[in-house]
């Protein structure tokens, strides 16, 4: 019996084991014929992909060699062409085609054993304390925007039912996109984030809106929704990034890149739309006036900052007037 050197496996996307072979000498040989150590049912893997070897001037070092293939092989995100060589290091898989070859050598230390999973506790608290928080928020939120207490009460079992299908629906598309790209649903953790997102969208508006009453920033209201903009960007990623998790670095780049380009061709659409980069007229949220730390505006200044608006307004009006005219 010859000894055992080392294990090589192949995975695939999901992680699920496609192959195994022992290795009881070297080099090692990965492709699809029928004559290598280790053979893949891949058809983006040439018959002979890869030849693994010992490095002679070092007792841990594996080199590999990409044979003939037009592919390839990619280690830790760099590309190695055909007739290329490189180090491999102990515990970092290789990507070839869509399949996924891991080593583990014989001398390698064994991890210790790990406690068989538990009743997540602790996750199932921390899900359902958003899912409440969320919902005592939207329960607020209905309350400060109605005006009677019997229709508020009527309305609370449809905002409720409301909310918990927007969860659901949600949060349900991204755990299938999650099974069929990463092989788990992984359907609460979307929930998690979808309410995490919704409770940061709304302490966003809040802390905007209460920042432009007290230091009378108006602007900061007028483009408050350009903050949930980046709220939502950050939510999205973080769905994309449970679904996609070996792709975190390039789904980074392309959120940052869409919002990038989204965002100014959308507040050049609004200012060739309506002459401004806002729909908000004037700031809709109220709060106590002892709140306030900006000096009051004098009654003067008042008289003449509403005669400006006016004018605007007289303005506005008469270029309507003429655009019906035209037509």
């Amino acid at each position: 019996m010859m000894p055992t050197l080392g294990l090589i496996e192949a995975f695939d996307r999901h992680g699920a084991l496609l192959a195994r072979a022992p290795i009881t000498r070297w080099p090692v040989t990965v492709g699809r014929g029928l004559d290598c150590d280790l053979v893949l049912d891949d058809p983006f893997v040439a018959p002979t992909h890869l030849r693994i070897d010992r490095a002679a001037d070092g007792p841990r070092i594996v080199q590999v060699e990409v044979l003939e293939t037009r592919n390839g092989a990619r280690l830790q995100r760099k590309h190695h062409g055909k007739g290329e060589r490189f180090d491999w290091p102990d515990g970092t898989p290789i990507d070839l085609g869509r399949t996924h070859i891991a080593l583990r050598l014989a001398d390698t230390p064994i991890a210790d054993e790990q406690a068989l999973p538990q009743f997540p506790w602790r996750t199932v608290a921390s899900t359902a304390a958003l899912v409440a928080l969320v919902m005592a928020v939207a329960l607020g939120s209905s309350w400060l925007e109605a005006r009677d207490a019997s229709k508020y009460l009527k309305s609370l079992p449809g905002v409720l039912l409301s909310l918990l299908l927007f969860l659901g629906v949600w949060s349900g598309v991204w755990a299938v996109a999650n099974k069929v790209f990463a092989g788990h649903l992984q359907f609460w953790r979307h929930v998690r984030i979808a309410c995490t997102m919704y409770l940061v969208a709304d302490a966003v508006q809040l802390v905007s809106h209460f920042a432009a009453f007290t230091f009378s920033w108006e602007t900061l209201a007028h483009l408050a929704y350009l903050l949930m903009v980046l709220v939502l960007a950050g939510g999205l990623y973080a769905h994309l990034a449970a679904v996609l998790p070996r792709r975190r670095v390039g789904l980074a780049w392309t959120v940052v890149a869409v919002v990038a380009l989204g965002v100014p061709a959308w507040l050049g659409a609004q200012w060739l739309n309506r002459m401004r980069l806002s729909d908000a007229l004037y700031m809709s949220s109220l709060f106590p006036p002892s709140l306030r730390v900006a000096p009051a505006v004098p009654v003067e200044q008042f008289l003449q900052e509403t005669e400006s608006l006016r004018g605007k307004l007289d303005r506005r009006l008469r270029d309507d007037g003429h655009a019906d005219d035209d037509e």
